[in-house]
């Protein structure tokens, strides 16, 4: 491993101590692992993927975007899901710094 890579694997150590990743890992476990949050993302994608699929016909679109915006407000309104949103939000300002800094 040449100097280069010795600093930027130190820079990813110091980077993964920082609390407000550990926080943003820890909340990605826990929604990750919630079966009803799992269930809720799929049902959303499945929404999702219907809607696409009919575009063109009004109705069954609109069915399908009335149930995706209610499985939507569901999923966003678990605290656990506030919080990880939230952090997920802290630590891209974080990555956004440490990029202007390299830049």
């Amino acid at each position: 491993m040449n100097e280069f890579e010795n600093q930027l694997e130190k820079c990813k150590e110091l980077l993964y101590q920082e609390p407000v990743v550990q926080e943003y890992f820890r909340l990605k476990r826990i929604v990750q692992n919630d079966q009803n949050l799992v269930r809720l993302d799929k049902e959303i994608h499945q929404h999702q993927h219907k809607m696409c699929v009919f575009k063109n016909d009004d109705e069954i679109y609109l069915k399908e975007k009335t149930l995706y915006d209610e499985k939507m407000k569901e999923f966003k309104s678990n605290p656990m899901v506030e919080n990880y949103f939230q952090i997920r939000e802290e630590v891209y300002e974080l990555l956004s710094e440490i990029k202007e800094i390299l830049e």
